[in-house]
Order: structure tokens, then C-alpha cells, then sequence
């Protein structure tokens, strides 16, 4: 009888009973590994197929504001004192002697 805290041992087993126990576990192990390797493929390819463009759906616009808001920009500018036209440098000039 086994003290406590120890396991029972089993019986020894054949060789050949250990060999095919352990096929069958790899062949187990490797339709666990195939399966979730399918799933986590086939989860991707939905998120890929979802999430690409494929196509415009309506011709391309160019990203350009309206000339008339232009227009108002640069007149509140020039109006604040932002941007106004370049003044000339003054004049140079020799010392009277």
C-alpha cells in the first residue's frame, strides 16, 4: 500500500502497448495543432477580408477647399496682420561728411 503523498504505481506496461499509447497521443496532438491552426487561418482571412478597402465605391475627389473659403482665410489674415504683402528694406544711405 502506497504512503500518502505517493502515487500507486501501475503495472508495467509492454512496449508495444507504450509505443502505440504514444502514437495515438501524437496523432491527437497533431489534429488539436492542425485544427487550431485552421481556425486561427480562417479567423485572419475574415478580419483581412473586412478590413481591406478592395475598390473605391465612387470615383476619387481631389482634397481641396473651396476657392470662396480661401478667399475669406486670406482677407482675415491680411485684415489681423498675419500675412501682408513684403515691405521694401529701407533705402541705403551714406554718412554726410
Amino acid at each position: 500500500m502506497p504512503r500518502a503523498g505517493q502515487r500507486r504505481r501501475s503495472p508495467p506496461l509492454p512496449k508495444a502497448e507504450e509505443l502505440a499509447s504514444a502514437r495515438r497521443r501524437a496523432i491527437v496532438a497533431k489534429g488539436v495543432l492542425a485544427s487550431a491552426g485552421t481556425c486561427v487561418f480562417l479567423v485572419a482571412m475574415v478580419f483581412a477580408r473586412q478590413s481591406y478597402a478592395g475598390h473605391p465605391k465612387q470615383p476619387a475627389s481631389a482634397l481641396a477647399v473651396s476657392p470662396h473659403f480661401v478667399r475669406i482665410v486670406r482677407r482675415n489674415l491680411l485684415q489681423a496682420g498675419v500675412v501682408a504683402p513684403a515691405e521694401a528694406p529701407p533705402g541705403a544711405t551714406t554718412a554726410v561728411s
